[in-house]
């Protein structure tokens, strides 16, 4: 990560008693959230930085007044665009054609032929092949495509480039590619890959691109995503030319960005087919790993009760529970254990009759609380009886209860935003049948 930029609108109290010390970036601070970071880089384009040079000329092209990132470990440098909205920074990173031969520290650009220098040097892990280098980088004035500015919107987000675009290309929403993940944000050297959706469960997300739009200057190109929340990494591959010759990925193929999302501006309207829709903002991520690390809500239901009938319940494919029918007597001792052969993270939550859509509804709400997570995804509700954990893939968990002492149909759910509408069942508790002797 680069460029810590400080927003105070982001801090919140939070206890950081038992908290590890955090090396690198720096935990809590004084009980509130430390700053966001302005960028993260993949570990896989950058694993040690280098530093940064700002370009101020004019006879730079199109790349006047950005900024540019150099990486030690990887010998390759990006440009880095910035965005801001309601007061947050956030950034974007550009990779760029052209390796340098040993690890790049410092990029200078010469006031006589107004070139970039960049020295670089190795000694420390660096994929590069030589001990030192001073090369230069300089624009030919040639035509050049890449991209230059962005915004991010809650509907999807706007990218300026240097040239004109092709509209038959860059209009077909399937010539993009969208991904998103996040980073575990704690005391640890590093973090995995992490899925925005599951959280804990390694991975990246795909990011349906509805529809994509060449605006009126002819250099700008909405992407829209209706699924797009705040994330640590949303990756875009994006090809807005049928002449390949113009870009500068290193890969020489299409255009390449790596976006931070801290915040999302409001929907960008200006396109046909907009449709307004109602949209929750999920909790920036940071705010949610802490959390997790302050707080723990534990499951008042894991002690072992003797004789109690075992249930066993395992989830299926496509957000389903193997059966969606059991059954109980009233005042029954039960050992319900769910298991989860599934890929994705699932709980159960047993409620009172007909609230299932009340309390599923609550349970979709809660992508926007920090504490979701610490909290196992369980709504606050008097509705709620009795529940499971957040049972990772493969793993199982075992609660102890008694049924409800009144017969009637009680629903269960898996209350992890966005699987309660065909994840849920009932749970028919029956009168118990007594036999004079």
């Amino acid at each position: 990560m680069i460029c810590a930029i400080p927003d105070a609108s982001n801090a919140v109290p939070v206890s950081s008693q038992n908290l590890p010390p955090h090396f690198g970036y720096r935990g809590p601070q004084n009980g509130k959230v430390p700053e966001l970071p302005f960028v993260y880089l993949p570990r896989g384009l950058d694993n040690s930085s280098g530093g940064q040079a700002y370009v101020g000329r004019a006879d730079w092209g199109p790349l006047q007044n950005q900024l540019l990132h150099f990486s030690f470990g990887t010998g390759s440098w990006f440009v880095v665009l910035r965005d801001e909205v309601a007061g947050q920074q956030q950034g974007a990173i550009v990779t760029m054609a052209g390796d340098f031969l040993s690890g790049a520290h410092r990029g200078r650009f010469n006031p006589h032929d107004h070139q970039l220098y960049v020295v670089g040097m190795n000694g420390w892990t660096s994929y590069t092949p030589d001990d030192g280098c001073l090369q230069r980088i300089r624009f030919t004035g040639d035509r050049v495509q890449v991209p230059t500015a962005f915004h991010v919107h809650e509907n999807g987000i706007r990218i300026t480039f240097s040239d004109l675009l092709d509209a038959s290309v860059a209009a077909t929403p399937s010539n993009h590619f969208a991904q998103c993940w996040n980073y575990r944000y704690s005391a640890g050297y590093g973090s995995q890959e992490f899925s925005t959706t599951h959280p804990g469960v390694p991975g990246h997300d795909p990011l349906t691109i509805q529809s994509a739009t060449v605006l009126a200057d002819g250099k700008s190109l909405f992407l829209e995503m209706p699924d797009l929340q705040p994330c640590n990494q949303l990756h875009l591959r994006m090809h807005v030319n049928d002449n390949d010759s113009l870009t500068c990925n290193p890969t020489g193929s299409g255009q390449e960005m790596i976006v931070t999302v801290h915040q999302l501006d409001e929907p960008f309207t200006d396109f046909k087919g907009y449709l307004a829709s109602q949209k929750t903002i999920a909790a920036h991520p940071m705010l949610s790993d802490l959390a997790l690390q302050t707080k723990r809500v534990v499951n008042p239901w894991r002690a072992k009760v003797d004789d109690s009938r075992p249930i066993v319940l395992e989830t299926g494919k496509n957000l389903t529970f193997a059966t969606n029918e059991l059954t109980a007597k009233v005042n029954e001792r039960i050992g319900f254990t769910l298991s989860n052969p599934d890929v994705v993270p699932h709980n159960w939550v047993l409620v009172q009759p007909n609230s299932l859509q009340v309390v599923g509804e609550l349970a979709n709400r809660m992508i926007a609380n920090p504490d979701a997570v610490a909290r196992q995804y369980i709504p606050e509700s008097d509705a709620v009886l009795v529940y499971t954990d957040i049972v990772s893939p493969g793993e199982n968990q075992i609660i102890y209860f008694q049924a409800p002492a009144q017969p009637g149909r009680y629903p269960f759910l898996c209350t992890f935003p966005g699987h309660w509408m065909v994840m849920n069942g009932i749970l028919e508790v029956e009168q118990a049948n007594f036999r004079p002797r």
